[in-house]
């Protein structure tokens, strides 16, 4: 009887548990395929003349799973086409969902700027920033609870200041354990906040990241994505997208072309994450050439899909080169 009475006992714990796991989340993020889209047939431009083009440059994209419980990450460790990171390499463990989605919202608009800053600047615009804002304070550097994401600088050391290279030299003329002395904007109120220096990457920094305002930009460009698309990872494919509508002929070629990579307003192409997820896709829509920011080659060696050709690029000029000049094209490096 007592014997019935354990296995009994155990057989309900082994329900509870089984039970208990398919409400487990786990500290994973699952990356698959995301949504491909043509830039070209997603922008619209005000106050300058457009041009058609015959072919197609795709934005790729990779689907998060941020709520992965127990027995949906063993189906995505059988599934080829999926990829388990720990979450702590994509996100905080402090971000929610909900800051999440806000975060990657921003970011793509912000990239939608940058690209069309970059590409009015190369086609012929002389766009120039207006401020500079605070986006985030690195945790525990000397302006932590000092400055604030969202505050506007408007004066370093008593100088006006209206871009990130001004507040950069203004850092940079300080000493480690020097102070540098800020005006902001925060709110509708203005501030004075004195930031210690400190040295990290052998520079002297005070523990913040900027982004540069611009004011209204003489041709106004809108990208409408579907898909609840996010992040930074689209800008190159935006950026050559304006600038093909924005000049004669046709860069594309009559080709169909997709790529990835944060955009710099230097023109830098910058690397992203799930690249090899975004090949597959590529691969699968039947598309045969993939620009790849330089820094990305490693990381998706071995997991290039047959007949997919990667071209590598480190700024906006490559890609451009490669599109415009055939022989560019037959000889542009790989990875």
């Amino acid at each position: 009887m007592r014997q019935r009475v354990t296995a009994a006992v155990g057989l309900i714990a082994l329900i509870a548990l089984v039970f208990a796991l398919n409400f487990y989340r786990m500290p994973v993020v699952a990356l698959s395929l995301g949504p491909m889209e043509d830039v070209l047939a997603r922008l619209k431009v005000e106050g300058s003349r457009v041009y058609d083009s015959e072919g197609k440059l795709y934005l790729t994209s990779v689907g998060i799973d941020d709520n992965v419980r127990f027995y949906e990450a063993l189906l995505d460790m059988a599934n080829r086409d999926v990829q388990l990171l720990p979450r702590a390499q994509l996100y905080p463990d402090e971000q929610s969902p909900t800051d999440i989605d806000k975060e990657n919202v921003a970011l793509m608009d912000r990239s939608k700027e940058t690209a069309t800053v970059v590409a009015l600047r190369e086609v012929g615009y002389r766009i120039q920033p207006s401020g500079v804002e605070v986006t985030q304070v690195v945790s525990g550097a000397p302006a932590d609870g000092k400055l604030l994401a969202g505050d506007k600088i408007r004066q370093a050391d008593g100088h006006a200041v209206a871009s990130i290279e001004q507040v950069r030299k203004a850092i940079n003329r300080h000493r480690v354990g020097e102070r540098v002395a800020f005006r902001v904007d925060r709110g509708r109120t203005q501030k004075d906040v004195s930031v210690q220096v400190q040295e990290a990457d052998n520079q002297p920094r005070v523990g913040i990241l900027l982004r540069d305002l611009f004011p209204e930009l003489p041709v106004k460009v809108s990208i409408q994505t579907q898909n609840n698309i996010g992040g930074p990872s689209a800008g190159l494919m935006f950026t050559l997208s304006i600038i093909d509508k924005l000049t004669p002929g046709d860069l594309t070629g009559g080709r169909r072309i997709a790529g990835t990579g944060e955009i710099g307003l230097d023109g830098a192409v910058l690397p992203v994450g799930g690249v090899a997820e975004k090949l597959i896709a590529v691969h699968r829509l039947g598309v045969t050439t993939f620009f790849i920011p330089a820094d990305n080659c490693t990381g998706v060696r071995g997991q290039v899909p047959d007949g997919v050709r990667l071209v590598k690029v480190s700024t906006i000029e490559d890609a451009l080169r490669f599109l415009r000049d055939p022989k560019v094209a037959a000889t542009a490096p790989g990875c």
